[in-house]
């Protein structure tokens, strides 16, 4: 029995140890958040900031000033970045009405 229980435990263990990381990591933190409590968080992050973790989120984007000067496409201003995530985050939150504030952003392309 003690066997089987340290069975378990090995092959749960990883998981557990993920779960807390990602409960401690500022990028998993993000998505947890929505509407005015989202946009406050994103407007106190810096353009460099927004970009790590549209980088992290999305890795087939474009989306650092290194690949936008490669694909010869304008930088992202840091509205455009926190646009990004906004609408990243909320779309994957039930029933979001594709607004950031008074702005329908659902279908913007960035």
């Amino acid at each position: 029995m003690e066997s089987f229980i340290k069975q378990i435990i090995d092959h749960q263990l990883p998981k557990i140890l993920a779960m807390e990381s990602h409960r401690n990591d500022w990028r998993y933190q993000l998505l947890g958040l929505k509407d005015k409590m989202l946009f406050d968080q994103l407007m106190l992050m810096t353009r460099q900031e927004l970009l790590g973790w549209l980088q992290w989120y999305d890795k087939a984007g474009t989306f650092s000033d290194h690949d936008c000067i490669r694909r010869g496409i304008p930088l992202l201003t840091k509205v455009q970045a926190l646009t990004a995530a906004y609408q990243r985050i909320m779309r994957e939150h039930e029933g979001w009405d594709g607004f950031m504030g008074t702005e329908y952003i659902r279908n913007r392309i960035l």
